[in-house]
């Protein structure tokens, strides 16, 4: 071999390590832009919805670090490893401590969005049906949904929703158990549109409501909430992003906090359950979920990559014990299913 044939020889590796090297470098000033943007809590929606995003932020810095430990490049991997403690902070500091029911009674209840555009059917029946859910509260319920919803209705004969009285009413709430004070349609006049009513449950009233957000993406038509309704500044405008979704979630935390104070809510809310918006209306509302949470869309991707933005929560002297994603069905979104208990 001639000098210079070993000479490009050696240089080779070197020429990929520095190739790594930039990889590596620029993968971590990604992710310090994006810890940098979700500390400065911005308003815009399309800056804010990267705090969505912690779980899929959190696997990026891993990765990247063990690409940093392969390569012994010992600075970035500090930096990496604490942006993955930064960037899931969020996630860990919202899980709180399991509640403890002795009472044995369980209520349970199944939320899943069906999907507008859905290719079939018959697997979401069918696992709705297997659930033997005592209520369940079904989002994006179309025209074409409707008619395949037969055998789900015939098990579930107390049934709320609002397809006759607005166009743009897709939510709906079916139970075994039966409901009085039933009431589907916008709420003050406005979105998010409702489904609910009062069930009797181991003796006692229970409200139970479904609905769904917009996602958290699209701007506020109104960025001044309180021209529309003054009421709802005080809910939760202050330092949230100026999103239709934020809108949404301050008109239905003044509604809840008009109704009884044992109450379910579930749906679709299109955001996890570390984002400012779901924080501040679970703070208003006294909602919560004490089980934690499962990733649900979308479905056809993997654990890691889905998030959970479909939801069970419960207040008063309900309380969420177990909480978990169902099977996958003809949906974008996995169903979720919660069983609620007495609080001690």
């Amino acid at each position: 071999m001639t000098d210079l044939a070993a000479e490009r020889v050696w240089r080779r590796p070197r020429r990929a390590r520095g190739i790594w090297s930039l990889l590596l470098w620029s993968g971590a000033a990604a992710l310090l832009l994006c810890q940098a943007i979700i500390w400065y809590q911005p308003r815009a929606p399309l800056l804010a919805v990267l705090e969505e995003f912690a779980i899929q932020l959190t696997a990026a810095a891993i990765l990247v670090a063990f690409m940093a430990l392969l390569l012994r490049r010992w600075l970035p991997l500090l930096l990496l490893a604490a942006l993955a403690v930064t960037l899931s902070w969020p996630i860990l500091a919202h899980r709180g401590a399991a509640a403890v029911v002795a009472d044995p009674a369980r209520l349970k209840v199944v939320s899943a969005n069906l999907w507008h555009s859905a290719a079939g059917h018959d697997r979401t029946v069918e696992a709705l049906l297997a659930s033997d859910a005592a209520v369940i509260g079904l989002i994006e319920v179309t025209p074409d949904w409707r008619p395949a919803l037969g055998s789900l209705r015939a098990k579930y004969p107390y049934q709320v929703d609002c397809f006759d009285t607005d166009p743009e009413c897709l939510t709906m709430l079916l139970s075994k158990l039966p409901i009085a004070k039933p009431f589907a349609g916008r709420i003050w006049k406005a979105t998010p549109i409702i489904a609910s009513g009062e069930i009797t449950w181991h003796g006692r009233p229970v409200t139970v409501i479904a609905a769904h957000w917009f996602r958290p993406v699209f701007a506020s038509v109104d960025s001044q909430w309180g021209k529309e309704d003054p009421e709802r500044a005080a809910y939760m405008a202050e330092g949230l992003p100026l999103s239709r979704q934020a809108g949404q979630a301050g008109l239905l935390a003044k509604y809840v906090n008009r109704q009884p104070r044992d109450l379910i809510l579930m749906g679709d809310l299109n955001g996890v359950p570390w984002s400012r918006v779901q924080r501040a209306f679970r703070d208003r509302t006294g909602l919560d979920n004490h089980a934690g949470w499962a990733t649900s869309w979308p479905s056809s991707l993997p654990w890691p990559l889905r998030l959970p933005i479909d939801h069970i929560l419960a207040r008063g002297d309900l309380i969420v014990t177990n909480f978990s994603a169902g099977p996958e069905t003809d949906s974008d979104h996995l169903p979720v299913a919660a069983e609620i208990g007495w609080r001690d």
